[in-house]
This record gives C-alpha cells, structure tokens and sequence, in this order.
C-alpha cells in the first residue's frame, strides 16, 4: 500500500512540476518552439540544396547506419549517449539565465540536424525512407526534442526558485526521469528502425 501510495505521490509531483513549469515558461516555451521549428525547416531546406548539389555523393557515404545484426546496440548506445551528453550541457546553462540562449542554440542544432536528416532520407531512399522518416524517425526525434526542452526549463525554473525562495528542489529526481525517458523513447525507436531493417543517415 506504501509502495502504490509513493509512486502516486511521486506522479502527481511529476505532473504539477510540469504543469507549473509549462505555465511559469509558457512565453519562453512558445519562442523556443518557433525557433527549433525555423531550424527544422532550414535544414530541410539545405538538404533539398544538397539533393541539386554533386555533393550529396558525398553525404550518401557518410554517417549511414544499417539496422542488423549487432551494430543496433552500438547504435542505441550512440544515441542515447548524445542524449546524455545533451542532458549534462543543458543542466550546466540552467544555472543562469545568460546561458539561455546558448542552451536554446544547442536545441536548435539538434533540431536543425533533423529536419536535414528528415529530408535526405526521403531523398535518398525513396518509398522507404518516407515511411522511416514519417513514422519512426520525426516522431520519435521530435518527442526527443520537446522533452530535452521541457527538461532545460524545468531545471532553469527550478534553479530561479532557488535563488529566491532558498531551499534545494529536487533536480536530481528531475535528471533521473528525463534520462530514463530518453532512453526509453531511443529503445524504441530503435527497435523500430532494427523491425524495419532501415538504412539512417546521421545518427542524432
């Protein structure tokens, strides 16, 4: 009855502080979201530049990963420690505000760079990379995206109230959750990506 009663308990917490947060951050969330929508767009405005270019020859032969046999856990690994690595930089610019923007260009990035993986598999693979890309990789990288973005104002959010009102919240909880999330939706897409025996450019 304990054990129901913490994980409930520890549920309803998760929820408030993301409803919370997504109210105290709605005017940053919102702009983020515009910004890392301008990326996507842009990068797969470049890749469609690189389809009419004699160097997407080269783009063919770098970066591509074939789901078989035992490279899958090489590259969920890959994944999820980029993931990680995300994680570790965007808990370093919540500490101040003036590494906002730095933690905002690095989401951008990340958003750039699927938006021109996105296109370059459906330019390069045809039929096939459309139903990758559509119905594995988008879904799945785009969740990636909000979640680490959701993750960044959670903990900016969490060490304003700090400063403020003193008193440590538990950011360590938050970490814990996000990474355990993160590496569940990487579990996922990549069983979907070993079900649909897919060729992926650039692993993000």
């Amino acid at each position: 009855m304990s054990k129901s009663y913490k994980k409930q308990t520890f549920f309803a917490e998760l929820k408030y502080y993301v409803l919370d947060c997504l109210s105290a951050s709605k005017t940053k969330i919102i702009i983020t979201s515009f910004i890392l929508f301008v990326s996507l767009v842009l990068g797969i405005i470049l890749a469609v530049q690189y389809n009419s270019d004699a160097s997407l020859n080269v783009l063919k032969d770098y970066g591509i990963v074939k789901f078989v046999g035992s490279g899958v856990t090489t590259t969920f690994f890959s994944r999820l420690l980029s993931c990680i690595l995300v994680m570790l930089l965007l808990f370093g610019c919540s500490f101040t505000p003036f590494l906002t923007p730095l933690a905002i260009i690095l989401l951008a990035f990340r958003s750039y760079l699927l938006g021109f993986n996105f296109c370059l598999m459906l330019l390069t693979y045809g039929v096939s990379g459309i139903i990758i890309s559509i119905f594995v990789i988008l879904p799945c990288q785009v969740f990636l995206i909000l979640l680490l973005t959701l993750y960044f104002f959670m903990l900016n959010k969490n060490n304003c109230d700090n400063r403020c009102y003193g008193g440590k919240g538990g950011k360590m909880k938050t970490i814990l959750c996000f990474a355990l999330i993160l590496a569940i939706v990487c579990l996922i897409e990549t069983i979907l990506l070993l079900i649909f025996n897919a060729n992926v450019i650039i692993v993000i």
